[in-house]
């Protein structure tokens, strides 16, 4: 039998220079624990087999400890090469992507998933979509498709192709046969501003840095308690962070949207920390509903010359019909139209705007192209950079009637009263966004949206001017 063990033990090289490595090496029982697993596997080996047994058996115990010694070694070895990373760490490294990221040449492209179920339903009465956009920043043209995931019917689109602009409202009834209805409307050409940068409005077309997703980063953000879950595999090939915050949420009510608690979950990329979605749910009958969830599935740059049919020709099931007048004012895009500083002092005499344009800022200024009669003279400047920050400016018209949800009243220099608001949903002092209705001498109403601090808010409000 010796001589059959010496002979096993010398065919199996790789078992036998683990065992003499083990021999030279000094590993510590405090530093590296593997005797307990050792232990266990010796001891239930002599509980399962009798002495004779034991014997004849020497080989299974040989190898049963060797694999015991070469997966310990194994986990040591990946124990030491894991790079572990804190839920801090991995926010910090992702805000700093997402502030960074430069505008760049050739025309974005990317496709997501949208599910929204803000009214808690059943998991399926809610509305699971694909928004595929393209967008020319050079250019300002760009494409927004929505369409149903299951059956492809096209829901909703937004469109610019140079000339004319595409919109329509969101089809709800996915189940509807009748084709989509989308008003094609001459627009001006847009603005410097608009072809070096995407209009943070309508043509921030990644759904994972949109308005309320950025407001729900922003609070994870400053939340101590925010949870680093994992990592998880993507069928796109993507591998994800998952982080977890607990928040207050949006939640349709009887037709009212209230603000509960509920679970937050962000997930940013492994390699990239590129923001790739976001889920959110809450606590109902003793599960958890998922309210929405985004994922980005493609997010690409194609060459500046690529062939995208930015008039939505390719399009089965639209109806499209041309509004020369602008009658239709969908979805708030048709009725704008970009005019100079020198144009809107020609309009009205009531306009704010800042004395000058903050530095690595853009100004772009659009009004309603129809105006009605018994209002104050409608328009929307917006300061915009290329790290996405923004401080916007758009006429209400109508006195405030009720200032009970301001949290802090500021007046200006010049008398310019702010009205800061603090409520759920809406950016807030405390994070890196803000909102204010603005009351001026003269009697207008006008609202300040920016995701600039509100010290900075305030300071920029110092140097708001009439236009002359």
């Amino acid at each position: 039998m010796k001589n059959k063990d010496k002979t096993m033990v010398n065919k199996n090289p790789t078992i036998q220079s683990i065992l003499e490595h083990l021999a030279k090496e000094t590993i510590l029982p405090e530093k590296v624990d593997l005797w307990p697993a050792v232990r266990a596997n010796l001891a239930a080996s002599k509980t399962l087999l009798q002495p004779k047994e034991l014997f004849m058996n020497k080989r299974f115990i040989f190898t049963a400890l060797a694999a015991v010694l070469v997966l310990s070694i194994v986990f040591v070895f990946m124990a030491n090469n894991v790079t572990s990373v804190s839920a801090k760490e991995i926010l910090d490294r992702a805000y700093q992507v997402q502030a960074q990221a430069a505008v760049t040449q050739g025309i974005e492209h990317i496709r997501s998933e949208i599910y929204s179920n803000i009214e808690a339903k059943a998991q399926d009465q809610g509305m699971d979509t694909l928004i595929e956009s393209y967008s020319d920043p050079v250019s300002g043209r760009f494409r927004v498709v929505t369409t149903d995931k299951e059956t492809g019917k096209v829901l909703q689109v937004h469109a610019f192709d140079g000339s004319n602009v595409y919109t329509s409202d969101m089809q709800n009834d996915q189940q509807s046969e009748e084709p989509l209805t989308v008003y094609r409307s001459p627009q001006n050409l847009l603005s410097e501003a608009s072809s070096k940068f995407a209009n943070v409005t309508n043509q921030k077309l990644n759904p994972a840095l949109e308005a309320d997703a950025k407001n729900m980063f922003d609070k994870m953000r400053h939340d101590p308690q925010v949870e680093l879950v994992g990592q998880e595999a993507w069928d796109n090939g993507h591998t994800v962070y998952d982080l977890r915050s607990q928040q207050e949420i949006k939640l349709l009510v009887e037709n009212e949207i209230t603000h509960p608690m509920g679970q937050v979950t962000f997930y940013f990329d492994v390699d990239t920390y590129q923001l790739l979605g976001n889920r959110v749910t809450m606590e109902k009958d003793g599960n958890q509903a998922v309210i929405s969830s985004q994922r980005i599935l493609l997010d690409e740059i194609l060459p500046a010359d690529s062939s995208i049919v930015w008039d939505l020709g390719d399009l089965q099931g639209l109806n499209i019909v041309d509004d020369l007048n602008h009658e239709h004012n969908v979805a708030g895009i048709i009725s704008l139209d970009v005019i100079s500083v020198k144009d809107l002092a020609s309009k009205t005499d009531s306009a704010y705007l800042l004395k000058t344009i903050p530095d690595g800022f853009l100004l772009e200024v659009s009004v309603l192209l129809k105006q009605a009669a018994d209002e104050p003279f409608s328009y929307e400047a917006k300061y915009t950079n290329q790290a996405g920050d923004y401080f916007f400016i758009r006429t209400v018209g109508k006195p405030i009637e009720d200032t009970s949800k301001a949290d802090e009243i500021y007046t200006t220099a010049s008398g310019v009263v702010l009205h800061f608001m603090d409520e759920a949903g809406t950016p807030t002092k405390d994070g890196e966004s803000t909102s204010a209705l603005m009351e001026t001498p003269q009697g207008t109403t006008f609202a300040i949206n920016s995701t600039l601090p509100r010290e900075q808010v305030k300071a920029l409000a110092e140097e708001l001017v009439l236009v002359k």
